[in-house]
């Protein structure tokens, strides 16, 4: 393959294009493509996504697709989220997405949809994860209106007429939440506390699938009350800290927001980790951690860079004059001490 890459006949990418696209140095890519020894595989894989969106590129005549990703989570799904986009702009050939990302706790959602509004309206389509809002939600009914195909991912806007949601069945995600916790609790009376944040349609989908299984299958144990935060770990920490001290730690949390570390940070000060059935959402470095520490005990999530890549092939499909019927909900994971490695 580094033979046709030098050659003065071959018209595809360079090594330095390569390198800059697979975030990597030409002496990587060098290795990479003369089949040399030193480089990880998944190092590998990248320079050859790398090598291959850009020649797929090379033989396009239309100017790439251009998207805006708007994303209002916390920290660490932010991160992972910037990571997918990473990721699937590697990858995809043709397709270019611009990430925008914003601190739940530190969000206005005012300012936020003008900018989805604003900005949106300069690219070929939108992705966007965000609150239920009315500001949010009239900036993408505007974007749609408009003639710019507008994806919420992973948490859905049904009141902004967003043309398709891609992500989790949440309703089942929460149901499934609750039969983990239901099967790890001896069947006697117990209660469980409820963590939220701010009004993401997706928090409101797992309450409701969360309490369906546990009145339908485990009548025996309660829900005590739930505990509303703002996803950022020192908010989250003092609210859990403070309802433990005036009510005492329940026998199981299932946190439906972010900030799992919060959780955990409470529960290790009272000396509570192994007390506690703790399930929370989203394999991040930090849940990962405290799957292997039995701090948490399951983590359900997804794969962020299939659904991000899912997003950008149905708005270019919709864009292409396909008529696109609404995708299937994404596969659920769940993840214990012993399958949350990379």
């Amino acid at each position: 393959m580094y033979d046709e890459v030098k050659s003065t006949s071959w018209r595809g990418p360079t090594i330095s294009e390569i390198a800059e696209v697979a975030g990597v140095g030409s002496a990587t890519v060098d290795r990479v493509l003369n089949n040399r020894p030193g480089v990880s595989e998944k190092t590998r894989r990248r320079v050859r996504d790398a090598f291959e969106k850009l020649s797929a590129e090379r033989g396009a005549a239309d100017r790439p697709l251009t998207l805006r990703l708007y994303c209002d989570s916390g920290a660490s799904f932010n991160a992972l989220m910037e990571q997918a986009v990473d990721r699937a702009n590697r990858t995809l050939p043709g397709v270019q997405i611009d990430g925008q990302y914003v601190s739940t706790h530190q969000m206005d959602p005012m300012q936020f949809a003008r900018k989805i509004e604003d900005e949106g309206a300069e690219a070929d389509g939108v992705i966007v994860i965000a609150r239920e809002h009315p500001a949010i939600n009239r900036a993408v009914r505007k974007l749609v209106g408009n003639g710019h195909p507008v994806v919420a991912l992973t948490t859905d806007l049904p009141s902004s007429r967003r043309l398709a949601y891609i992500g989790n069945d949440q309703y089942a995600a929460g149901s499934v939440a609750a039969h983990l916790i239901g099967r790890a609790l001896p069947e006697k009376r117990n209660n469980i506390l409820l963590m939220m944040s701010v009004p993401f349609r997706s928090q409101q989908e797992r309450e409701m699938g969360f309490r369906r299984v546990l009145r339908s299958e485990f009548p025996h144990l309660k829900i005590e009350e739930r505990v509303t935060s703002d996803d950022s770990t020192e908010t989250t920490r003092e609210q859990l800290a403070a309802y433990v001290e005036a009510h005492g730690c329940p026998a199981a949390i299932y946190n439906l927001a972010g900030a799992n570390r919060g959780v955990a940070e409470a529960l290790e000060n009272r000396g509570k980790t192994h007390d506690t059935i703790f399930v929370g959402h989203e394999l991040t470095q930090y849940s990962r951690a405290l799957l292997e520490s039995g701090v948490m005990d399951y983590v359900i999530s997804h794969d962020f860079t299939a659904e991000v890549t899912s997003a950008a092939e149905w708005i270019r499909s919709q864009l292409g004059g396909t008529e696109m019927s609404e995708p299937a909900a994404t596969q659920i994971s769940i993840h214990t001490r012993y399958n949350c490695g990379p």
